[in-house]
């Protein structure tokens, strides 16, 4: 009989070895016992006895283990190296590209695995990634700030993403408005006081509500009455079918109660970052007032609209 507990064995595997058994103890120090090894993360069939007798666990981390050229690649990525040859050898410089700051340097895989290193110029390559993006995030900001100005809006405040509302000041007619980056990209000048298209807040508008079956999803929202943009039959192609129309004197009235609906089933000053769906599943715009159907179905929210007020109108 053995003089250990399995639970005594398995502490030795991962003392000893380096290593931390998958399996049960197999029952006896010679067999052979599954395992992962700390440092690598092979899978092992080292044997207790060997392991007790100072053999090693692991024969991928010895000295003159073979190196698989492509697992070693993979590594030096992992660890932040853009090899520029081919595998030299554990032991010897390997030419490599730091991802992060762009240094030519030539560390040994040797090194880079068991030591944990990385780019000897960076030392804090976490500090430099971070810097990275905030320089990215920058060069994104300006280029912004560039595409409204030239689409004739002045920012009032920093920029957050290309979907958020962004107040600015539009030059044509001098008024304060909320435009996306994503439709001023696409549609160019889009204020809501001077374009043709989308909603005129002193003109009639429709208030509507949509369902997706195939996405589960329900949707609100306004467009102008008498516009060149048919909304409504745009989703519609989509797969939206339109459950109700409500009719309102104008479209500030309309912008009112759907906001007066999104704020009742959502936290304030979070709508952008809360729809149900994607932009990528709303190529037509609109995602950010789409809800769980499930939890918010289509005809709740035509009752929650009513109940500010407009008679509804068949769809």
């Amino acid at each position: 009989m053995p003089s250990f507990s399995p639970e005594q064995a398995r502490a030795d595997m991962i003392r000893y070895g380096n290593c931390t058994p998958l399996v049960a103890y197999p029952g006896t120090a010679r067999a052979r016992w599954k395992c992962e090894c700390n440092v690598c993360k092979e899978i092992i069939y080292p044997n207790r006895n060997n392991v007790m007798s100072g053999q090693g666990a692991c024969r991928y981390c010895a000295p003159n283990a073979p190196v698989d050229p492509g697992k070693a690649v993979a590594l030096m990525r992992d660890h932040g190296f853009r090899t520029l040859v081919d595998f030299p050898g554990a032991n010897s410089a390997w030419l490599s590209e730091c991802i992060v700051a762009g240094h030519l340097v030539a560390p040994r895989y040797t090194n880079i695995r068991f030591r944990r290193g990385g780019c000897q110029f960076c030392k804090r390559c976490g500090a430099v990634s971070r810097a990275v993006a905030a320089a990215g995030f920058e060069l994104r900001a300006a280029e912004a700030l560039a595409d409204m100005e030239s689409a004739g809006f002045k920012p009032l405040e920093p920029f957050k993403s290309v979907a958020s509302p962004w107040l600015s000041l539009h030059s044509g007619c001098g008024q304060l408005v909320s435009p996306n980056l994503n439709n001023v990209r696409t549609r160019g000048e889009c204020c809501e006081f001077c374009a043709k298209y989308g909603l005129d807040p002193e003109a009639p508008a429709w208030l509507y509500v949509l369902d997706h079956a195939l996405y589960g999803a329900s949707k609100i929202g306004i467009t102008g009455q008498y516009t060149q943009e048919d909304r409504v039959a745009r989703f519609a192609n989509d797969g939206w079918k339109a459950i109700g129309k409500l009719p309102f004197a104008t479209g500030r009235e309309a912008r009112e109660t759907e906001q007066a609906v999104i704020d009742a089933l959502r936290p304030k000053g979070r709508r952008e970052r809360e729809g149900f769906l994607t932009p990528a599943q709303m190529p037509a715009g609109g995602w950010t007032e789409t809800f769980d159907a499930t939890a918010v179905p289509a005809p709740l929210l035509l009752s929650m609209a009513q109940g500010q007020g407009s008679p509804s109108i068949a769809a």
